[in-house]
């Protein structure tokens, strides 16, 4: 049982300001988000992870962590725009971000960790908001690991805590993590002004008929 968290700490104030700015755009978690914002959260959410997710959870990770039982995220982001009406053709040609972080050492994984799952944690809070516009529809991104969304993230936590208990490791993480919350917050900028000015692609049109 970990008593004294630090490194937890150490990677949220140093990204404090890069999460506050994303989560202060972000349209989905907005009072007035609509079932539309939600489906462009996907679209965008996919094309920000598919650059580096495969590589990113089939990297070495302390064996508590559990890595290849939180690789299937992308797998739940299709599944919900598959139950909106898109093909798997068209969610193939969704745009990309480009996002390729460096992967290279534990401590710069678990900063982009620390960003996608602290996401998947918030989604009990966006599940809460957006079930009056989903409803009957029970969206398998904001189910999440189920039941185990809180044990997932108590052990996320202690093995970052247990594998970066230098400050070094720590000041990686951080920059890792910060430079993730920037990357998504600007791609979720460029996607949204994209749907503004009408760029072709920008908007995927979904059958709402198709979900339940």
């Amino acid at each position: 049982m970990i008593n004294k968290l630090i490194a937890i700490e150490a990677l949220r104030a140093a990204t404090r300001d890069a999460h506050e700015r994303l989560e202060h755009d972000l349209q989905v978690a907005r009072p007035d988000a609509s079932r539309d914002d939600y489906l462009h959260y996907l679209q965008d959410l996919r094309g920000w992870m598919l650059p580096f997710d495969a590589a990113l959870w089939s990297a070495a990770w302390p064996a508590a962590m559990e890595a290849q039982a939180r690789a299937g995220k992308l797998d739940w982001i299709d599944c919900d725009l598959r139950a909106a009406g898109m093909s798997q053709d068209a969610i193939h040609a969704l745009p990309e971000a480009g996002f390729t972080p460096d992967l290279a050492t534990l401590p710069a994984r678990f900063g982009i960790a620390y960003v996608i799952e602290g996401a998947q944690l918030g989604t009990k809070v966006l599940a809460k908001a957006l079930a009056p516009k989903l409803a009957p529809w029970s969206p398998r991104w904001l189910a999440g690991y189920g039941e185990s969304n809180a044990k997932k993230w108590r052990t996320f936590v202690e093995c970052l805590e247990s594998s970066l208990a230098s400050m070094e490791a720590q000041r990686v993480a951080a920059m890792a993590a910060a430079d993730a919350f920037a990357s998504l917050a600007d791609w979720f900028a460029q996607r949204r002004q994209a749907r503004l000015e009408g760029v072709p692609g920008a908007a995927v049109a979904v059958q709402s008929q198709a979900m339940a």
